[in-house]
């Protein structure tokens, strides 16, 4: 989901060979094979439940108007999980923001469009960065699908400013306090700014639900 050529080349790298690769940026198509491509909105995708084994998005849901809704979408057409690698809310992260050094709003995304794409669900209005927690993930696949616990992983990462449009202070900044923020990552991971989420669905019902006829239904034995 809000993919790109990247996404395409990093997935063929690793092995995967029946790969749909869909965005509501039609300049992808043509650069993937011949029905590898589909017109999709991340929030509302055309697929029937569990259509995927697996589905991946890589820092597109805060491009999303909903970033909670491209997620719970990704869920519903998943057979085995979701991996979506995302922006990470935490005390460090909000203080950035604040001095100037992280942004709440995506301009350079439409910047580096032409300023007519690359913003929120594609258009040139430049998107807030929704930065998630771990509950606001579990919280929302729980909500989605309550007959089970999901099975989530979180793992972390720090990414810091490249890119030319971020301006050279803020990348001088980043550089040189690479090695205290590694060393702040390495002690408190959760300071990251980065979250890399592995969602699979659950391995079995609650203890209050059982299934007949292939229907999840209240346990009416269940007891406390």
């Amino acid at each position: 989901m809000c993919a790109g050529i990247e996404d395409w080349e990093l997935l063929s790298s690793l092995g995967f060979t029946d790969v749909v690769i869909s965005n509501l940026d039609e300049a992808f198509a043509p650069l993937v094979p011949d029905g590898a491509w589909s017109f999709q909105d991340a929030q509302s995708l055309t697929y029937d439940d569990r259509s995927f084994d697996w589905v991946f998005v890589s820092e597109g849901l805060h491009h999303c108007r909903s970033p909670h809704r491209a997620l719970v979408e990704m869920y519903r057409v998943c057979r085995e999980g979701i991996v979506a690698i995302e922006a990470r809310d935490s005390v460090l992260m909000r203080l950035a923001v604040r001095v100037g050094m992280a942004d709440a709003y995506e301009l350079a995304a439409v910047t580096d469009q032409g300023f007519r794409t690359g913003g929120l669900d594609n258009t040139g209005v430049p998107n807030h960065v929704y930065r998630w927690t771990e509950s606001e993930v579990v919280k929302t696949l729980r909500s989605y699908d309550p007959t089970g616990e999901p099975r989530i992983e979180f793992r972390y990462g720090l990414r810091l400013p490249t890119a030319v449009a971020t301006g050279h202070r803020r990348r001088l900044a980043g550089q040189l306090a690479k090695p205290a923020l590694r060393l702040l990552r390495a002690l408190f991971k959760r300071q990251s700014n980065q979250l890399a989420v592995i969602a699979r669905r659950p391995a079995e019902l609650y203890p209050w639900l059982h299934r007949v006829e292939d229907e999840v239904q209240f346990n009416p034995d269940y007891s406390n």
